[in-house]
């Protein structure tokens, strides 16, 4: 069997699976790597710790290199080939979130948007921050979905809903009566498709660099951030956001309860000792 064949059958045991597209799209193109890598050769231990090398080398994220070698380890399994497994790299955690937006480089984002007539933007990132989904349920939010108030979202293997606010839904409303949107997705990409996760992020860049905030606080996942850390601050129930996110475990909604290292700063400072 050659390295084609090989990667058509794993992508129908990834599709078997039940991941999702994105992930399978990522574990697909690391497995053709890999591969490509081998040239035709026996996987051995021994291999697969010299690409783990070479991945490492090629000076990617430390997030990025975990995410291949996580892939390289699903191409294994489906081999069963256990023994070759490869070791993720070892991260310190951050008990900081430095690299988010905050609630004020968020309204400047928002009035840059309608500054420049960005209406699609401005909706965008309103949907994203005052409802927590992340990029790849944006598509969930529909016309029905402003009617009925809310949407049923199937992500990682777990059903939830989401609730749309009442202003929220007012804008929206506005938004396709303006767009001349009356059915299925409310947030269209060129070819009037539901808008892709890297047309979101090429727009945040866009406004971010307008607005002069840096890019690399305004990843779509920083906007899910916000509505977590602003529930938090608010309402402070923990178990309740981790229901309203979608996650199966307290301790990654605890990642929202931490402070930047200028807000512990400015608590240590004000300390009465």
């Amino acid at each position: 069997m050659n390295a084609q064949e090989k990667l058509e059958q794993y992508a129908e045991y990834l599709f078997q699976r039940e991941l999702a597209e994105n992930t399978r799209s990522v574990y697909l193109k690391q497995a053709k790597r890999f591969l490509e890598f081998m040239g035709g050769r026996e996987i051995t231990k021994k291999e697969t710790m010299t690409y783990k090398q070479k991945l490492t080398a090629e000076r990617k994220s430390l997030t990025s290199i975990n995410l291949y070698i996580t892939a390289v380890n699903s191409y294994l399994k489906y081999e069963q080939l256990e023994h070759c497994y490869i070791r993720t790299v070892r991260l310190q955690k951050n008990t900081c979130s430095n690299n988010v937006i905050n609630a004020g480089e968020y309204r400047r984002l928002l009035l840059c948007a309608e500054r420049c007539g960005y209406r699609k933007y401005y909706c965008i990132m309103r949907t994203l921050a005052m409802t927590g989904i992340r990029i790849s349920e944006l598509s969930g939010c529909t016309v029905e979905a402003l009617r009925a108030g809310t949407f049923m979202i199937y992500n990682k293997g777990r059903m939830r809903e989401i609730y749309l606010p009442e202003k929220l839904i007012a804008e929206l409303e506005c938004y396709c009566m303006e767009e001349k949107i009356t059915s299925g997705a409310v947030f269209l990409g060129n070819k009037k498709h539901p808008i892709s996760r890297n047309a979101v992020y090429k727009m945040l860049i866009h406004v971010a660099e307008l607005e002069g905030i840096p890019k690399h606080k305004v990843h779509p996942h920083s906007f899910r951030h916000l509505f977590a850390v602003t529930y938090m601050n608010q309402y402070a129930d923990l178990p309740e956001l981790a229901d309203i996110m979608g996650h199966s475990s307290l301790e990654t909604t605890r990642i929202y309860t931490r402070n930047t290292t200028a807000e512990k700063r400015r608590r240590i400072n004000e300390l009465k000792l």
